[in-house]
């Protein structure tokens, strides 16, 4: 057995009170809104069990969608109308019906309503016995509904196609179906889904010789459908165990659940039921020799088996008379069918040629983006080679300006403590020599040129102050801080940890003159009392390390670095710069102020 898809879900042995129910809501509401009727005119035909009933409001729901331009319930319309025709036998009208409805659903797209139609249309051949054109649908409705999603349309319309491959005695293909539709009856809680899945299986076991799982399996369907209100299936699966309990030789039994599937098929005027109901009785009352039971019912077989088979003669003419314009409706459907795949071509390769061009674009725009990248790292290692070039030779310059300042010193001081010294020290000699009372001044003469001597000395000292060939940083450093004390009357530490290795000559003088700028930063603008100074050497990291401290009123270090200010430290920053190094600045009003510079002395400042 399989079941039957309607306008509105899911037809069978359809509910005929939701349909009166229906029916009365749609004849006191004269307020609805036609897209309201329209709903449950479609709901009316699909619940009602009279095939006239049926056509009559498929009919109303067709003219009224036709009306109102609504192209889904004119689709619906034509489906319940061929529904309708197929329950009262004619399949002819029945398949005009369904094919143009699958003709509107094709044209606009509607591959839901699609899918229902093609599973009437192998419905209706089910019904004509053709079943190859029945799987024909089926399959193509598959095709549908696996892209499309909906698995309740899959569930049943694999049920359907078991059920056609049973009928076929294709027993592996219908149990193969009935597997892969039943975990979906399960999932989406269908239960009467889940009893034509029990009841086909059972038919099949049956057909396979297994009589006590057909058996169990026939009265758990049945046990199933009794609260759903499917007499349908229940007569036709009652029937199914009569002929297998009298296959089994149980008479009593067979006459029983056939008997009860007679009643049920004369209720529902199930013509086919009735003659294999009819036709068993009678075999059954001849195994009891119970004969004039077996004529009666044999009797009455050959009635519906003659009305059945001049019906369906009726019907194979009529289809013979119709199986050109049938043929034709299947070519045009098969033409929108291809031109709707066509159409869907068309569609694939705009879009595969724009995702082509965004790629292209996108190919080229990084491309770009590369070479604008690569231009500008070239410029970066170029101006990066400029100011290298730039540092070396403004090092360069820095030492040479340094060392010709030196020899400059040292030029000047040997020139005022040479020759001006020598004139002082004369000058001394010879008043030394004159009568202190000849010149009534000679005391304050002497005592100025006393003063001038020492002023000579000093100023002759200053100018060479440090670092001679072979005097050396350290002691000249112990010197400064010497005279330090002495001169400013200043507390000030000095210490001092050098490299194994020797400096040369021109860094000894470098670091000097930075560390003398700092004293001299300090004397003009901290105010201070205390000053350190420390000179450390790092061999491992072959750096050296210069700290000048005091406790002097600090200043603003950030306001300094902004405003690219800060008592007189621009040439030494260029200074420390030049040669690699770092300084650093930490100052405030309580604690003074500390600076510590460390410079590199790889190569460039070790010999």
């Amino acid at each position: 057995m399989g079941l039957l898809f309607g306008s509105c879900g899911i037809v069978i042995g359809q509910h005929q009170d939701r349909a009166d129910s229906l029916k009365l809501l749609l004849a006191e509401n004269d307020t609805l809104s036609a897209l309201s009727k329209m709903t449950i005119l479609a709901q009316i035909s699909a619940y009602s069990s009279s095939p006239d009933e049926v056509l009559l409001y498929a009919d109303k729901l067709h003219k009224m969608a036709s009306s109102h331009r609504h192209t889904g319930y004119t689709i619906e319309g034509l489906q319940s109308r061929g529904v309708a025709y197929r329950l009262m036998g004619n399949l002819k009208m029945a398949l005009e019906s369904l094919f143009s409805s699958a003709s509107l659903a094709i044209e606009h797209g509607e591959n839901r309503r699609l899918t229902t139609t093609y599973l009437e249309i192998a419905n209706t051949y089910v019904a004509n016995h053709d079943l190859k054109n029945a799987l024909l649908y089926n399959k193509k409705a598959i095709n549908i509904i696996r892209r499309y999603g909906d698995k309740e349309q899959l569930a049943i319309n694999l049920l359907n196609t078991g059920y056609s491959y049973y009928t076929l005695n294709e027993l592996d293909s219908a149990l193969l179906l009935y597997n892969e539709a039943a975990p979906i009856f399960d999932t989406i809680g269908l239960d009467i889904g889940r009893a034509y899945i029990v009841g086909n299986k059972a038919l099949v076991n049956w057909k396979q010789g297994q009589y006590d799982h057909a058996e169990k399996g026939l009265l758990h369907a049945i046990e199933m459908l009794d609260p759903l209100g499917d007499q349908f299936g229940i007569a036709d699966y009652r029937n199914k165990l009569g002929r297998i309990y009298a296959e089994q030789g149980n008479t009593d039994e067979a006459i029983k659940h056939t008997l009860k599937a007679l009643n049920i098929s004369h209720e529902l005027d199930m013509k086919e039921q009735l003659r294999d109901a009819y036709l068993l009785l009678s075999e059954l009352y001849r195994t009891k020799r119970d004969y004039a039971r077996a004529f009666n019912y044999q009797s009455r077989y050959v009635v519906y088996k003659d009305s059945i088979e001049n019906s369906e003669t009726t019907k194979q003419l009529a289809n013979l008379r119709t199986e050109f314009e049938v043929s034709l409706k299947e070519k045009e459907i098969v033409l929108l069918e291809k031109r709707q795949l066509q159409n869907r071509g068309y569609i694939i390769i705009v879009i595969f040629l724009l995702l082509l061009a965004v790629l292209i674009l996108l190919y080229f725009r990084q491309r770009f983006l590369n070479a604008r990248l690569m231009a500008e790292n070239q410029h970066q290692q170029h101006d990066e080679k400029i100011r290298n070039l730039l540092n070396v030779q403004e090092t360069k310059a820095l030492q040479a300006m340094v060392q010709g300042q030196e020899q400059e010193r040292k030029r000047l001081s040997h020139e005022l403590h040479n020759h001006f010294g020598s004139l002082l020290a004369t000058i001394k000699v010879n008043m030394n020599a004159i009568d202190e009372k000849a010149i009534s001044n000679y005391h304050t003469l002497t005592i100025l040129v006393d003063q001038a001597c020492a002023d000579m000395r000093n100023l002759s000292h200053s100018l060479n102050l440090g670092i001679s060939d072979n005097f050396g940083l350290v002691p000249a450093l112990r010197e400064l801080t010497q005279h330090l004390k002495q001169a400013n009357q200043m507390e000030v530490e000095f210490a001092a940890s050098m490299c194994q290795q020797q400096l040369d000559a021109k860094n000894e003088i470098t670091i000097y003159r930075i560390i003398q700028e700092l004293v001299s930063n300090v004397l003009k603008h901290a105010e201070a009392t205390q000053l350190s100074i420390l000179l450390t050497c790092f061999d491992e990291e072959n750096l050296i390390n210069i700290m000048v401290q005091d406790n002097g009123r600090g200043f603003n270090v950030e306001e300094a670095e902004r405003t690219k200010s800060g008592m007189g430290l621009n040439s030494l920053r260029e200074m420390i710069a030049n040669l690699n190094g770092e300084i650093r600045f930490d100052s405030n009003p309580a604690s003074g102020t500390t600076v510590n510079i460390d410079l590199p002395v790889i190569s460039t400042m070790l010999n």
